[in-house]
């Protein structure tokens, strides 16, 4: 008895430290949670600002991505004023808030990382500075061509999740830890007491969870579990003490010795208790009877229909069987009361069971002694679905029948319902599939399966990564993240080929607390795309020159201006217009003055660069975007080229057309100016060439008066000598 209770104790004893060991786990794993949780706003917050950036073409700014209720306000809490950095394509500090930054790191590893790489790549590590450690967040920027355009930094403080955060609570003596995998150094919290930036090493415990402190921190004895978080290069401990731990243990175990020691009392007077013995014999037997009765009682209000049966022989073979016992729905099921049924043979008081086989299966049961279950519909009678069951006994078989109708009729309706949603998802011209929490294919309709098919690829039962492929599994990894977390998705992508919109949506369980997979929606919509992309292009054309209208001038000046910004380099932009063109519109008529303006378009183009832009803001105005002017005498010599072409006579169907022009031509670097505004000092200009007597351009001073450039009053006659 002893030995059994010593044994006890230690099984006990390994059971504690096992539950202290799980218990540490989960609260370790709720702290990796909401590490885990605050690093993804914070990657995402990068990852917000990577698209302004790139849509801004380089010019958003911190102060605008930290203000008020901005971006990254809506990610992480403004009260944690994160340290944030941005840092240009050669490594220098360009703009910071909340902290202290190295003013140059382009020599540090993540940085020639992000640098070296390409498209959305981010880095997360842990660095040290001094007496304090962070973590950080470094995503790389790109500008409008794709290159690498530097680096936006997050830094995460570790006493974030350790020092105010509250949903893991331990007992006093209790350590919440957060540690650097690369360098072992941690932040943890024992009780009020914080410990910052310590080297901390941990071996392995005896169990997968468990964690064994190498480095003492404060003497104390504890139990540790850990989480890793290998995404970031972090992993969370927690640790109990081993008072608290074993505290249970040590309770049940003054129980047991407590019990031992009762019952070699028990032992010891056992000898004055033998003249109690028939009466306690008297009330076993009462009590046997009562667990018979409640037994009975059981088995009658069991749903269960029970019959116990006794082989019945004719010249030593089984003929049929006796009803030896049956419960309260059994008799019903027969339509008799159970006195009338008991020792009578089954096949008199049921024949359909000796016609549907069933005695022939109680004498297979019974020669074999292998149970039987099946399910069957019956034959006679209503039409009804039962659950038999059929285990031999003392020369018999013990019967159960369940009367499983309604429920065989619901999974029949759900398996009509899955067919007919079945055939609806088949029919859709959209690709629905579903992917469970494993990022496993469990299903998906027809026109998806066509579209595996032509890859080649067989999807039901296999991980989305392995169907997708490593880079397009990489791509879609921030989409399957959000729809993970509870996230609808709407996005679209384009395989070269087609162009697609994709939806995620997320699928809750029952109780709707967490995701356990996501559908995914995919429709072919190139034909919209294509169209839409002819309907711009015909909003920016010019009927009846064919070139660009005003819509269109205007996209690509804006365009132009901010490549030049970017890239500082020096455009031209010129205004012109038909000189005495009302005269010849009066005189021949429309169609001529028409045909005029489509042939003084086609001048400009021959007179023009390949990638320059001509437009036709409206009447007999036109203008020119000349992107990538080396020098401002070219854009000078090709106005006067364009001065000396429209002096030649245009044949127009017979008539014959003697017109001139005049020009504005202005410059444009990265002045910050409107795209309106820089129109405006070329239209004045064009006014002034106007007031010098037309059939000449008017360029601006500011260039015009350079040592190398054309003089700003040079005319046709001076371009041509």
């Amino acid at each position: 008895m002893w030995t059994a209770v010593l044994y006890q104790l230690r099984q006990e004893r390994a059971s504690a430290w096992e539950e202290g060991v799980l218990h540490a786990h989960e609260q370790a794993r709720t702290l990796a949670e909401n590490v885990t949780f605050l690093l993804r706003q914070a990657d995402h917050a990068a990852q917000l600002f990577q698209v302004k950036f790139e849509e801004t073409g380089g010019a958003l700014r911190l102060a605008e991505f930290t203000r008020p209720n901005g971006a990254l306000a809506s990610l992480v809490p403004p009260r944690l004023e994160m340290p944030v950095a941005l840092y240009g394509r050669d490594g220098h500090l360009a703009d910071s808030l909340h902290g202290t930054f190295d003013g140059n790191v382009a020599a540090q590893p993540f940085f020639r990382a992000l640098a070296a790489g390409a498209g959305d790549t981010v880095r997360f590590d842990t660095p040290s500075a001094g007496p304090a450690w962070h973590i950080r967040i470094a995503r790389r920027l790109n500008d409008a061509g794709g290159r690498f355009a530097g680096v936006i930094v997050l830094l995460a403080d570790p006493n974030w999740f350790i020092d105010d955060y509250d949903r893991v609570q331990t007992a006093p003596g209790g350590l919440v830890l957060l540690q650097s995998a690369a360098s072992g150094v941690a932040t943890a919290r024992v009780d009020e007491r914080l410990y910052g930036a310590v080297p901390l090493r941990f071996n392995a415990g005896a169990q997968v969870e468990e964690a064994v402190l190498r480095t003492p921190l404060d003497g104390v004895a504890r139990l540790y579990a850990r989480r890793a978080l290998p995404r970031y290069g972090l992993q969370a401990v927690v640790g109990h003490t081993l008072d608290s731990a074993m505290a249970r243990a040590r309770r049940q175990g003054y129980l047991y010795l407590g019990a031992v020691t009762a019952a070699s009392l028990l032992v010891l007077g056992f000898t004055t208790l033998l003249t109690q013995q028939n009466r306690r014999l008297a009330r076993s037997m009462q009590a046997a009877n009562e667990a018979q009765r409640q037994l009975r009682a059981a088995v009658d209000a069991s749903l269960d229909a029970l019959f116990l049966l006794k082989a019945h022989r004719s010249g030593g073979a089984i003929d049929d069987f006796l009803l030896a016992d049956v419960n309260e729905r059994g008799a019903a099921m027969m339509g008799h009361p159970r006195a009338e049924l008991l020792g009578h043979p089954m096949g008199e008081l049921v024949p359909a069971w000796r016609s549907e086989g069933f005695i022939d299966k109680y004498r297979a049961v019974l020669a074999t002694g292998q149970p039987l279950e099946e399910e069957f519909e019956t034959r006679t009678g209503e039409p009804r679905w039962l659950h038999h069951q059929i285990v031999a006994i003392d020369d018999g078989v013990a019967v159960t029948l369940r009367d499983i109708t309604p429920v065989r009729r619901s999974v029949m309706a759900l398996r009509e319902n899955e067919a007919r949603l079945r055939t609806i998802a088949d029919n859709m011209p959209a690709m629905i599939a579903y992917v469970d929490r494993d990022e496993i294919y469990r299903f998906h309709n027809r026109s998806y399966g066509q579209e595996f098919a032509r890859r080649g690829i067989e999807a039901i039962g296999r991980p989305a990564r392995e169907v997708l492929g490593e880079r397009r599994y990489a791509e879609l990894l921030p989409h399957i993240r959000r729809a993970q977390a509870g996230e609808a998705v709407r996005f679209e992508e384009d395989d070269g080929e087609r162009s697609f919109e994709v939806m995620y949506i997320p699928q809750p369980d029952e109780d709707g607390r967490r995701v356990i997979g996501f559908h995914v929606v995919r429709n072919d919509v190139t034909a919209q795309k294509t169209e839409q992309r002819r309907l711009v292009k015909l909003a920016q054309v010019d009927p009846l020159t064919g070139l660009a209208n005003r819509a269109g001038f205007q996209h690509r000046l804006q365009e132009a201006m901010q490549q030049c910004r970017a890239q500082r380099a020096l455009m031209a932009l010129m205004y012109l217009d038909v000189d005495r063109f009302k005269p010849v519109n009066d005189t021949h008529g429309h169609a001529v003055g028409d045909a005029l303006l489509r042939a003084f378009g086609g001048r400009l183009v021959h007179a023009l660069r390949a990638g320059d832009m001509v437009a036709r803001l409206g009447g007999d105005e036109f203008t020119i975007v000349m992107e990538g002017v080396r020098r401002p005498e070219d854009a000078l010599g090709t106005a006067a080229k364009i001065v000396r072409a429209m002096q030649a006579p245009f044949d127009l169907d017979g008539v014959t057309v003697h017109i001139s022009t005049s020009i504005g031509l202005t410059f444009y670097r990265d002045a910050e100016l409107a795209p309106a505004q820089l129109l405006q000092r070329a239209d004045q200009l064009l006014y002034e060439a106007k007031q010098a007597g037309r059939n000449t351009f008017r360029a601006d001073p500011a260039f015009a008066a350079a040592p190398t450039a054309v003089p700003a009053t040079w005319d046709a006659e001076a371009g041509a000598a």
